[in-house]
């Protein structure tokens, strides 16, 4: 099992079992699109690809597999062992220089990713270019107005508004849900921000954010892992479900945001128009 660092979930953690739920959603929600449900307008073709990049431990490319898509996952480095054996393909690679040719790609999904990048337009230029003119793009990020705020592999969290204006340059379509946190979801989610609110206090000078980065990390990995075991179920809250994080609107109170994205506009123009800002 690799180590746990807080930001790549693996399975093999009964603690990160309610954030693996909260990320399924978008990968249920990737699969009934892609297979035309959900307004999905479209018949998935014989042979085509979906990719998954920024795949991390390939636990959703997996999943995807499993549900009869040919799955190809990308990351900056390997999966986990479970993944590697589950019928998805995987590839190392660099997320702004992918190794695909231009509109090659039917179907794409990007989840908790953009939100790793200060500056994202070069990786948003590259998934315009590798996509079809009829795929779909799905991207999934934390809605900032419902997160701590304490990740520091998040460079920049984004609202609902800001997301949107950002895919439209490269993007002529783009349809912004949510996912949000009902029943056990939300009664987590709440425990969650409190026990992390509590910690933080125990820095009041915000040392945690000008310390070199490889012991903010450090101590990050470790509050994760002290947190969820201060909120593990048992205590009368219930066992957090896949139900209990549905896909809406894209409203103030969803955990994370999920846009589909059709029709990309040429490489060239968006980065100019991107440029241009």
């Amino acid at each position: 099992m690799e180590p746990v660092t807080g930001e790549r979930l693996d399975d093999a953690s009964a603690l990160y079992r309610a954030d693996l739920e909260r990320h399924r959603a978008a990968y249920r929600f990737a699969q009934a699109r892609i297979r035309g449900g959900e307004g999905g307008g479209g018949q998935w073709a014989g042979g085509s690809v979906l990719l998954d990049l920024g795949c991390g431990t390939g636990y959703g490319a997996a999943e995807l597999a499993a549900g009869g898509l040919r799955v190809i996952g990308l990351d900056r480095v390997r999966p986990a062992a479970r993944a590697r054996g589950a019928g998805a393909d995987f590839v190392v690679g660099d997320l702004t220089r992918l190794p695909f040719a231009d509109a090659s790609v039917e179907a794409v999904v990007s989840f908790q990713v953009i939100e790793h990048f200060a500056d994202p337009r070069p990786y948003l230029a590259e998934l315009a270019r590798i996509l079809a003119p009829g795929g779909l793009l799905l991207v999934s990020t934390p809605n900032r107005l419902q997160s701590d705020g304490e990740n520091p592999y998040h460079l920049h969290e984004y609202e609902a508004a800001e997301l949107a204006a950002l895919l439209a340059v490269h993007f002529e379509q783009v349809e912004l849900r949510g996912v949000h946190a009902v029943g056990a979801a939300a009664r987590h989610q709440a425990a969650r921000l409190r026990q992390i609110r509590r910690l933080t206090r125990l820095d009041p000078f915000g040392l945690r954010r000008i310390l070199p980065r490889s012991v903010v990390e450090w101590g990050f990995a470790r509050l994760s892992l002290l947190v969820r075991r201060l909120i593990r179920p048992g205590r009368g809250e219930g066992e957090v479900l896949a139900a209990d994080y549905p896909v809406g609107e894209a409203g103030s109170d969803c955990l994370d945001l999920l846009a589909s994205c059709r029709v990309p506009r040429r490489r060239a123009g968006a980065i100019d128009q991107a440029g241009s800002d």
